[in-house]
């Protein structure tokens, strides 16, 4: 199988080098302010944000892929995410946007609107510099299968299939009982406490089955593959997971795009964008969620874009312990649970933000997410400097990912298997992608264990019947 980010038209990669080198320049200027005390008037903060978001549109558009690309869709989630507020409240004028309560208040005074937009600003500037700063076009063409490597992929995705299959009935059981006896908020409550679940396994195994039916490449496991996410996804969809059914959306468009190299023209795809955005929000009204003041599309960006203001809320708390920033980075719960560490109100930075701010809400149930981007910025140590580097560290790494994948059917499985995790990584958190990669190696050197156990004696056995015919 061809690796789907060759491409034999290798034009120029001067514009998205510019590009780069245009991000971080905006980057180390809004440090140098932070650090010098100057600021921008709300209102130019966000025409900055806005122009930046047009540098990095058009960079996109000159890669393979456009905005059906990874970089494209992981630049629509930051949009949808934390561009989209601060631009209604431009076009609105109505600063009201910029106040979030959750126990804590974060009011709209300009100081505070400056601080959040230069923040936002400054991390996503970051990120996409890296990633185009030493931008290169991808050549690579995968060699050809060893028979029983892809054996072995064939055996674990059975493998997986079987277990998830299996779990599937269980988990919807439980999803839809609980939603039958508390609702909607009965579905959140297990983040007031570690516990676990066994369905959990799902949540790992799914992508896994999306990976290697991608690397496998035969329609027999691509099928297969579709049915069972489908099910997956319509079954948390049915309970308001939300983000959930929006990563997998955001994995179809990549998938058909990138990997079976089928085009998405741009007016196409912004109907198929807006039409999910409004079954999304719709899924939150019929929750109680959100009001029904606005367009349905116009509010879908409100709510969603509640994760600008997460920075306001942390900004008024104490910094974490060290146990939360790990957690933030892997999945630590369940040691964290066994040694008595700390609980789950401390647990991450999403957690330790939302239950500080207000404890009886997060004990219900409730919270505001997080964002990768405070992830970094808490373990560069409230820095702006290493939280800017930090981020255009990760997206230089993020594109030599990509450009590993179109030559490595290994790193191409581990891309595949983390993708949902990376598109929802502006309004998720680092230890999902650190949890995919850590559990899918586990499970995946345990079928390969077992495949070599069985191989073992299936050769003995045929030495001990060679050995009887000799006698």
């Amino acid at each position: 199988m061809n690796a789907p980010f060759s491409r034999k038209n290798l034009t120029s990669v001067f514009p998205q080098r510019l590009v780069g080198a245009i991000l971080v320049s905006v980057a180390f200027m809004l440090i140098v302010f932070g650090a010098t005390g100057i600021s921008l008037p709300p209102d130019a903060c966000t025409l900055l944000m806005l122009g930046v978001m047009a540098i990095i549109a058009f960079a996109i558009l000159k890669t393979p892929g456009g905005m059906t690309s990874l970089i494209g869709l992981l630049f629509l989630g930051i949009f949808i995410f934390i561009a989209a507020r601060p631009i209604l409240a431009l076009v609105t004028q109505d600063e009201s946007l910029y106040t979030i309560t959750f126990g804590a208040t974060v009011d709209p005074n300009k100081e505070t609107i400056y601080r959040l937009l230069a923040f936002w600003t400054t991390g996503f500037s970051s990120l996409f510099g890296g990633y185009f700063l030493f931008f290169r076009r991808d050549t690579g063409i995968f060699g050809v299968w060893n028979e029983p490597t892809k054996a072995y992929c064939k055996q674990s995705f059975m493998a997986a299939f079987v277990v998830v299959a299996a779990l599937l009935p269980v988990m919807a059981y439980k999803r839809f009982g609980a939603f039958a006896s508390g609702g909607y908020a009965a579905l959140y409550l297990s983040q007031s406490h570690y516990s676990f679940d066994i369905t959990r396994l799902i949540d790992f195994l799914a992508p896994l089955l999306y990976a290697l039916s991608v690397i496998i490449s035969e329609k027999r496991y691509t099928r297969i593959m579709l049915a069972t996410i489908g099910v997956y996804v319509l079954t948390g969809a049915l309970v308001g997971r939300r983000m959930e059914a929006g990563s997998w959306f955001l994995v179809a468009l990549w998938h058909f795009s990138t990997i079976r190299r089928k085009p998405i023209g741009m007016a196409r795809l912004l109907v198929v964008l807006a039409t999910a955005g409004c079954v999304l929000e719709s899924m939150e009204l019929l929750r109680g969620g959100d009001d029904v003041n606005n367009i349905l599309l116009v509010q879908f960006f409100i709510s969603q874009g509640i994760t600008v203001m997460l920075p306001g809320l942390s900004w008024q708390l104490p910094f974490p312990p060290v146990h939360t920033i790990l957690g933030s980075l892997l999945p630590m719960g369940a040691l964290f649970n066994l040694l008595g560490i700390g609980a789950a109100e401390t647990s991450s930075i999403g957690a330790y933000v939302c239950s500080q701010s207000n404890p009886l809400l997060f004990q219900s149930g409730l919270g505001l997410g997080s964002s990768a981007f405070i992830e970094v910025f808490y373990v560069s140590g409230q820095i702006m400097a290493l939280y800017a580097a930090s981020c255009g560290l990760l997206g230089f790494l993020l594109r030599k990912w990509e450009m590993r994948a179109s030559r490595s059917r290994v790193a191409m499985f581990f891309l595949c298997a983390c993708i949902s995790s990376l598109f929802s990584a502006p309004r998720g958190s680092l230890n999902t992608l650190s949890s995919q990669v850590i559990y899918l190696s586990v499970f995946m050197a345990g079928t390969y264990v077992l495949s070599l156990s069985l191989v073992i004696c299936r050769f003995s056995a045929v030495c001990t019947e060679g050995a009887h015919g000799k006698g």
